[in-house]
């Protein structure tokens, strides 16, 4: 698991908010890709994922990354493999 904050945390102040006044942005990158099921139950709030995604979000609670009474909010984005031509380097 990689975990980063957003630009944002660079420009904040005291507070750990940035000029806008929004916390900073805490970027949780999983290590290995995950299945179309995995993600499927994710959604439904089911599976190993969704233990492994509750895992991370304690783990910033106490780490005190995230306030105890945030909601997380989980955005999944799967990639779109790339077709097999478009790496054929016939130049």
């Amino acid at each position: 698991m990689t975990m980063t904050t957003s630009e944002a945390a660079d420009h904040s102040d005291e507070h750990g908010h940035d000029r806008h006044g929004k916390p900073p942005m805490v970027i949780v990158e999983l290590d290995e890709p995950q299945s179309a099921l995995a993600v499927r139950r994710l959604r439904k709030g089911k599976g190993r994922l969704f233990n492994h995604v509750n895992r991370i979000v304690r783990d910033l609670v106490e780490d005190g990354t995230v306030k105890a009474d945030a909601q997380p909010l989980v955005i999944v984005v799967q990639e779109i493999p790339s077709p097999p031509w478009a790496f054929d380097d016939e130049d």
